[in-house]
């Protein structure tokens, strides 16, 4: 019988290990947990590939019930979803090192999947907060958190395709490493890992703010965060230049 154990022996490297062992929530939970929900399906013939294309349908789901929610329960079923793609997003990779089964086009869907939901996550919360927002006083327009959100989602994806061009034109340079060596980050970083981490911290601050009604902090405190990262990290990536 497979056990989480044997999955997590196959599967984690000590390379694949001193990279993601700073995303402390991730690493040691969400990762957790994926080793188990991987059981069923290495006794299934479903191909990697295959569960990064079903792991779209939590987060447009999720994304729906942010936007159509009229209660708390509707929220939390949001985060549920989010969480669900996020585990899928590690099941993926289990089963591909696992069994080892690798796709030419599988790392492209696995990435497809999470700039969708680090996008339509964070839009759908900035829709949830223009309605169930309740610490910020400030009057403003509801409007106003769903182009935040939207905007936030931008600055999540744009950083990552300035990442990719560089490398693919001008190779891996020392600036591009500092960026994406994870295992290698200062305690600063390793604090800004964690807080924007979407398979950590973002998830237990989303579900934080819905049980407290401050989705409106939420979304403000992202997108001053995500925007400050996306300029600190395209400005490093292109300091060479």
């Amino acid at each position: 019988m497979i056990t989480a154990k044997d999955i997590e022996a196959k599967t984690m490297t000590p390379e694949k290990r001193s990279l993601a062992h700073n995303d402390y929530i991730a690493f040691y939970i969400g990762r957790r947990i994926s080793y188990y929900l991987t059981i069923p399906f290495l006794y299934t013939n479903i191909r990697p590939d295959t569960i990064s294309k079903i792991s779209f349908i939590p987060t447009i789901l999720g994304f729906i019930a942010c936007c159509m929610a009229k209660t708390k329960w509707g929220l939390l079923l949001a985060c549920l979803l989010f969480f669900l793609q996020d585990m899928l997003d590690g099941i993926d990779g289990n089963v591909a090192r696992y069994k080892e089964i690798y796709s030419k086009y599988g790392s492209v869907w696995d990435a497809m999947s999470g700039y969708l939901k680090g996008c339509l996550s964070f839009l759908g919360t900035g829709v949830a907060a223009a309605h169930f927002g309740e610490w910020i006083k400030v009057t403003v327009e509801p409007e106003i958190y769903i182009i935040l959100g939207a905007l936030t989602g931008m600055a999540v994806i744009f950083p990552r395709l300035i990442m990719h061009k560089t490398i693919t034109t001008v190779g891996m340079s020392q600036s591009v490493e500092a960026v994406k060596e994870k295992g290698k980050f200062s305690l600063y970083k390793i604090i800004a890992l964690n807080l924007g981490s979407s398979e950590g911290g973002v998830q237990v601050l989303r579900l934080i703010a819905v049980l407290c009604g401050a989705l409106d902090v939420f979304t403000v405190f992202y997108f001053v965060f995500f925007m400050a990262i996306a300029v600190v990290s395209i400005c490093m990536m292109l300091k060479d230049d």
